[in-house]
């Protein structure tokens, strides 16, 4: 059976975009009087972060987060930002790929949703196909919770999806609103996630016909890293845990892993045009660049995407693979990602 194809590729960004000064005002107000702001400032420094969308009002009388004397936001009160984010995004991104694809509305068949930043019943899945007048009968399944490499599980839903029903069309929508959940701590990995993360969405129209196609998906938990890295749900929003090891652990596991999945398609590293790498951060993309023994060129579309945007979680993949198509980058493309677990996903597009 033929691979499906990825028929198109479409992002959205909240209307807020915050750049360097904006956000340190807003960490600098929010974080703890224990707090350097010069420790605010390497970090933003080093993050290789410009500009990146934000959700959270972070100025006047309606901030969503005030000084750090004032209470801090419970999760019922972000979860009710994510929707609003989230649905708006998810909107703007589906409305476009489902336009760019030559796919009906009334031809679509699956509806895979993403996000680690949010839950709510109905959800994104019922708002797109709602207000996009898709079918009331469509299939919905929704990856939550996986982090920033649930765009390669949806992918994976989706290609099984259109592989085994002829006809098959899916939408596939990763829309994540990170800014939610930033932490009034002193703890130096919130700090890290506070400054890297970003709101965004991206949508995917997977189905026959014509365009780059999803080849196949690897995943590897890799064993004995579940301390390095977890995201939690509590009282104040969603926490995450942010080893420092977590750079070492990729250079170390990335190359061997990447090479056994490229092999199942009779394909080297060598073979592949372009390079989609999450950027969990420059740490993170330098490893993986080592571990691959990639030339700095080759990362360059992750770090234009992380520089720009930032942190997106599982909607910042789709965000690569747009600019190496918009670019008309040489397939094979591989993209990686990596999440809680310590775990790597990996979609080969040819």
């Amino acid at each position: 059976m033929n691979d499906p194809a990825l028929r198109s590729i479409a992002t959205a960004v909240p209307d807020d975009s915050l750049g360097r000064d904006r956000w340190l005002a807003a960490a600098d107000q929010m974080s703890p009087p224990e707090v350097d702001r010069k420790v605010l400032v390497r970090l933003a420094e080093r993050s290789g972060i410009d500009a990146r969308g934000c959700s959270a009002t972070t100025e006047g009388p309606d901030a969503f987060y005030r000084t750090h004397a004032d209470p801090d936001p419970g999760t019922a009160a972000r979860m009710a930002l994510w929707g609003r984010s989230a649905r708006a995004m998810a909107e703007r991104a589906a409305r476009r790929a489902l336009g760019e694809s030559g796919v009906a509305p009334g031809e679509v068949t699956h509806v895979i949703t993403a996000s680690c930043t949010g839950f709510e019943s109905p959800g994104v899945d019922a708002h797109l196909i709602e207000s996009l007048g898709l079918p009331s009968n469509v299939r919905r399944v929704n990856v939550g919770f996986m982090g920033c490499h649930a765009a390669v599980n949806a992918l994976a839903v989706a290609r099984d999806a259109v592989r085994s029903r002829p006809g098959a069309a899916a939408l596939v929508c990763c829309a994540e609103v990170s800014t939610a959940h930033f932490h009034r701590s002193a703890r130096l990995d919130h700090l890290v996630a506070n400054t890297l993360f970003a709101d965004g969405a991206a949508a995917m129209m997977v189905a026959e016909g014509d365009g780059p196609r999803v080849a196949g998906t690897h995943s590897a938990l890799i064993p004995g890293t579940a301390h390095e890295m977890a995201w939690t749900v509590g009282d104040h929003g969603f926490s995450m845990t942010l080893g420092a090891g977590v750079p070492d652990v990729l250079l170390r596991t990335v190359g061997p892993w990447v090479d056994g999945a490229l092999a199942e398609h009779g394909l080297r590293r060598e073979s592949v045009g372009g390079w989609a790498v999450h950027p969990g951060g420059p740490r993170v993309l330098d490893a993986v660049g080592q571990s691959l023994g990639l030339p700095a060129e080759a990362l360059h579309g992750s770090r234009a995407v992380l520089r720009e945007h930032g942190n997106m979680s599982s909607a910042t993949l789709p965000f690569i693979l747009k600019r190496l198509a918009d670019a008309g980058t040489p397939r094979p493309w591989a993209g990686l990602a990596f999440g809680p677990g310590l775990v790597g996903e990996m979609v080969l597009v040819t």
